[in-house]
């Protein structure tokens, strides 16, 4: 039971990175902006947020530091092709070749080279001592400030897009903008603003990676979770409480496959390494009659 109980916990911390960029993937898709330059912004805010970490000794700053950077690039991408017309997807895979290449430079010019790796400050779990006898529970709730940060905006996204005007807006932006325009609804404003917070969000699942899993920083950090990000947010329907449902599943798998290794250490490794992608395509096939997109998604919009 103790063990079953580690392997949820461990699934729950992996789940926060899946459904934090999933959850950014899904507000900026509401808007018809479809981002798939969520790898890059990652892997910059993984080197960003670790950087700042380690020098304030403070791992909150690190993350304001990591969401900061995140909300300023995809404020990059949506001025790009709001403004500039350029094709959202190719705006994108730029900023993802673009992060890849950021990241490692920025750290090796602040950092330099060292001896030893640089290790963040530690963030510590927050207990709540009601369910600390309780094993499956527990996992899920004695955890770190960024899970329950996760939760807390998951319901918030679900309840701002289903429970508010300003959501049901938004939803409308992303099916017909035209319509939207119409009422009186700013669009571009709107999409703006959408892309900010989503790439605010995939900065704090960047900066997870270093400071708090792994403890430093290393390039390519990231291992292609931002990629994966964007099969949950399709899964999803563009749905926040279906986002963490899918980053439960993808996080399972990747978990799983860790211990794997452990049990078949004659297999390569790198045949565990391809198992949550494998799956990506497996989940995409499985629920493909339920998959829906918004109907403006990956189109630009003017009102000429």
């Amino acid at each position: 039971m103790a063990g079953l109980s580690s392997l949820l916990g461990q699934i729950i911390i992996y789940t926060t990175i899946y459904t934090l960029v999933a959850l950014g993937l899904v507000i900026s898709g509401r808007t018809g902006i479809f981002n798939v330059g969520g790898e890059g912004i990652m892997l910059t805010t993984a080197s960003v947020g670790f950087m700042a970490a380690f020098f304030s000794g403070s791992w909150l700053l690190g993350f304001v530091a990591a969401a900061t950077t995140g909300a300023i690039l995809g404020l990059l991408l949506v001025l790009i092709h709001e403004y500039l017309k350029v094709n959202q997807f190719v705006v994108g895979i730029v900023l993802v070749i673009f992060g890849t290449g950021l990241s490692d430079l920025l750290y090796k010019i602040v950092m330099g080279i060292r001896l030893q790796a640089p290790q963040a400050p530690r963030m510590s779990q927050l207990r709540i001592p009601l369910v600390q006898s309780v094993p499956f529970v527990r996992a899920l709730f004695n955890q770190d400030p960024v899970v329950y940060f996760m939760y807390l905006a998951t319901v918030v996204a679900w309840w701002f897009f289903y429970r508010t005007k300003a959501g049901l807006e938004t939803r409308a932006i992303g099916e017909l903008p035209q319509a939207a325009d119409v009422v009186g609804v700013h669009v571009r404003r709107r999409r703006i603003l959408a892309t900010v917070v989503g790439c605010g969000l995939i900065g704090i699942a960047g900066a997870y990676l270093p400071i708090y899993i792994t403890g430093t920083y290393n390039p390519n950090l990231s291992g292609g979770r931002g990629f994966m990000a964007i099969g949950i947010a399709i899964f999803a329907g563009w749905r926040p409480q279906r986002a963490i449902v899918g980053g439960f599943l993808f996080a399972a798998v990747e978990v799983l496959s860790f211990q794997l290794q452990l049990v078949a250490p004659a297999v390569p490794f790198q045949f565990f390494l391809m198992l949550p992608f494998a799956a990506v395509l497996v989940i995409m096939v499985v629920f493909r009659r339920y998959i829906e997109f918004p109907g403006s998604i990956g189109k630009g919009y003017s009102r000429e």
